[in-house]
């Protein structure tokens, strides 16, 4: 996808939609991690990712680095913090996006009903999780981000040496994710000071301004 694609897709999504499309563009998780996702691993700054959906029923991560703390973005916190206050439950161990049963959400259903379905109106029904999560690995490397500091925010390794030698610290990937943030806004910086004085309203901003 490119960037002007990825702002087209925003603009069709629903907040709980918009959400789940950004954290696997924005913070590289897998569909199955963000299904999985309950509200005390879920602050403003990062993500703790423990468990995975894999076939319906939860499970560990799909690899040892699948276990990590994966940086939030400034403005991407606020529609995190908007989709907590109406959400229905928001206790510790509550799902962040149950189904209406309160079980885990099927990841095909989801993409297929939910969110392929509104992208097909502005010619982008062919995006899927992979493409999103591929989406974050390439703004990555456009932006020059550290490839290590990447590729430990998506939870996979780059190689035997680095890998086992270095890791990136929440810092160094809560710099990385705002620099994509600010990539897809055109560059601009973040104020996000300046939103919180000026307006209770939460939510993903850009070059477009607020997506309601």
């Amino acid at each position: 996808m490119t960037k002007e694609q990825v702002w087209l897709a925003l603009s069709v999504l629903d907040l709980r939609e918009r959400i789940i499309f950004l954290l696997a563009v924005l913070g590289g998780m897998r569909p199955g991690e963000i299904l999985a996702l309950r509200w005390a691993r879920v602050d403003l700054e990062m993500i703790e990712i423990a468990q995975r959906v894999y076939r319906g029923l939860p499970d560990d991560p799909k690899t040892e680095r699948g276990k990590r703390q994966a940086a939030l973005p400034p403005d991407f916190a606020f529609d995190i913090a908007a989709w907590r206050e109406i959400s229905a439950d928001t206790a510790p161990g509550a799902l962040m996006f149950p189904s209406e049963r309160g079980t885990f959400l099927s990841r095909d259903n989801f993409l297929r009903r939910n969110i392929q379905k509104k992208l097909e109106k502005v010619g982008l029904g062919w995006v899927n999780f992979q493409v999103l999560r591929r989406m974050q690995a390439s703004l990555g490397h456009k932006e020059k981000l550290d490839p290590k500091v990447a590729a430990d925010q998506r939870g996979h390794a780059i190689g035997v040496a680095i890998d086992t030698y270095t890791e990136s610290d929440l810092e160094s990937r809560l710099e990385a994710v705002t620099k994509l943030e600010r990539a897809l806004a055109g560059g601009k910086q973040s104020n996000r000071g300046a939103k919180q004085e000026s307006s209770s309203e939460p939510g993903f901003r850009g070059k477009r301004g607020k997506i309601e």
